[in-house]
């Protein structure tokens, strides 16, 4: 129950439909921002705007006190002086106040003036005269609010009065508050508008992901030469392709390879089966006497020794195939191993009139599985006496050279095709395609390779006049001779 809610919570939401979110997001997260910077840009413009304006106004109505002051005129004129200019204004969004130097109010161009009666603040006397303080006032009762810009001067000696013009900050408001609504109602379009285009543009970017994935599900078993169409634009998704037909041509030939094993495998295990089971059927069709049922078990041991080996190859191959192959890694001779080889197969050499000699041998001390080592060469060597004929010869070669040691097996003999070249080393392939009886099961060459690949190294068959297999192993693995001890006298 729980995997299966899981895979609910999983397949809830399509890449097409996260994909569209997103999109969608991020379009609102920069035009939520943009919104916010064009906000802040507009509000300080207006609010730079009315301060200067402000300011301009306060000098004017400074320089009309001190002009009073000069001419001895009461402030009753000035407060009518001032009251008829602002008369001319359409809008009654500007206030001129005059206060004592302790505060109190002495004038007011509104006679319905909503601020306060009296203005303290220190700030203003910390300033030269006619230098300019800006605040923000907010009337509680009516939540009017006000930009005021207060100065002060001396209009006369000994005398100072502070001079104040405030502006209405109604329609700046109001102003701001359209502009947001604006911003919203442009906002909630763009987001309808994204989601719109971010479905058609992810099902239109989906819709190869979805032709890939209908291909992959028709691809099986039987149709397992199909491939996923690429749409030529040479973009990630033509690299998925590819990869995928990549894939796919691998697992095609692992399969080609396998049923080419399984029935090459059932051919060789039914050779000696069938051969066992004839003689079995043979030796129960009538009494037989003890040299003949002796005879039968005599012939059934050697298919039976042969099934053996068969076994033990593939499962020493199906070790490799899944990395498992182990080694008992030792310090060898190397040179020395060739020597006991060949010294080993001689007296079959002088047998079959074929010559077998060490042209080249370097002393060379490797960390190698003596065991598995000694199957090879015994591989390597089999197949060039049951392939050259006799009257030929087989040179064996160990050096150095360059950043690896080299093992050459070499036979003058007719040697490979080129078209059988490449499958030489594939499982249960003969080079004369030959699956007589006592021909081998076709399998040295393959376990000749997985062994040297395990050992890190390679190997490799070319044909020059003759064959010459030769296998390129590590230098890593060099033991360095132990130095003699040193005789202190």
């Amino acid at each position: 129950m729980s995997s299966e809610a899981s895979d609910r919570r999983q397949t809830r939401l399509s890449i097409g439909t996260r994909l569209t979110l997103w999109s969608t997001a991020t379009t609102l997260l920069a035009c939520g921002l943009l919104c916010i910077l064009l906000y802040i840009g507009f509000r300080d413009s207006l609010y730079r705007e009315i301060d200067g304006f402000l300011d301009g106004e306060v000098r004017e109505l400074s320089s009309i006190v001190v002009e009073d002051f000069e001419e001895d005129g009461g402030l009753s004129e000035l407060e009518q002086e001032v009251r008829r200019e602002l008369g001319s204004r359409l809008k009654r969004d500007l206030i001129f106040r005059l206060f004592d130097e302790k505060g109190r109010r002495l004038m007011t161009s509104d006679p319905a003036d909503p601020l306060p009666e009296t203005w303290h603040d220190e700030r203003i006397w910390r300033r030269k005269s006619g230098e300019t303080i800006v605040d923000d006032y907010v009337v509680v009762p009516t939540r009017e609010n006000f930009r005021v810009t207060t100065t002060w001067l001396s209009p006369s000696a000994g005398q100072k009065v502070i001079v104040q013009s405030a502006y209405r900050m109604d329609e700046i408001e109001r102003s701001l508050g359209t502009f947001w609504r604006v911003s919203l109602t442009a906002m909630l379009i763009v987001g309808l508008t994204s989601i719109a285009g971010g479905r058609i543009v992810a099902r239109r970017c989906l819709t190869p992901v979805e032709r890939i994935t209908a291909c992959a599900e028709r691809i099986g078993h039987a149709r397992i030469d199909e491939r996923v169409p690429l749409s030529g634009n040479g973009d990630e998704l033509d690299r998925l392709s590819r990869t995928l037909n990549d894939m796919l041509d691998r697992i095609e030939d692992q399969m080609r390879r396998m049923q080419q094993f399984t029935a090459d495998a059932s051919h060789e295990l039914r050779t000696p089966l069938t051969a066992m089971l004839g003689a079995a059927e043979v030796a129960l069709s009538k009494p037989r006497s003890v040299d003949e049922l002796r005879s039968i078990l005599q012939e059934n041991v050697e298919h039976y020794s042969r099934l053996a080996r068969i076994a033990d190859d593939l499962l020493l191959l199906a070790r490799a195939d899944a990395g498992k192959l182990t080694l008992e890694l030792s310090p060898i001779r190397l040179h020395e191993l060739l020597a006991e080889i060949v010294e080993l197969y001689t007296p079959i050499a002088e047998e079959r009139g074929i010559a077998i000699s060490i042209i080249e041998s370097a002393p060379v001390t490797l960390c190698l599985d003596s065991q598995r080592m000694r199957q090879v060469m015994v591989n390597l060597l089999d197949n060039a006496f049951k392939y050259i004929g006799t009257g030929r010869r087989i040179d064996l070669k160990l050096a150095r050279l360059g950043d690896s040691i080299r093992i050459d097996v070499q036979d003058d003999g007719p040697g490979i095709s080129p078209e059988r070249l490449p499958h030489v080393f594939d499982r249960f392939y003969r080079a004369d395609q030959a699956r007589t009886r006592g021909a081998g099961a076709g399998l040295g060459l393959a376990i000749c390779r997985s062994v040297i690949e395990a050992h890190k190294g390679r190997i490799q068959v070319e044909c020059h006049n003759g064959t010459i297999v030769t296998i390129f192993l590590p230098p890593d693995s060099e033991v360095t001779a132990p130095q003699p001890p040193r005789i202190l006298f």
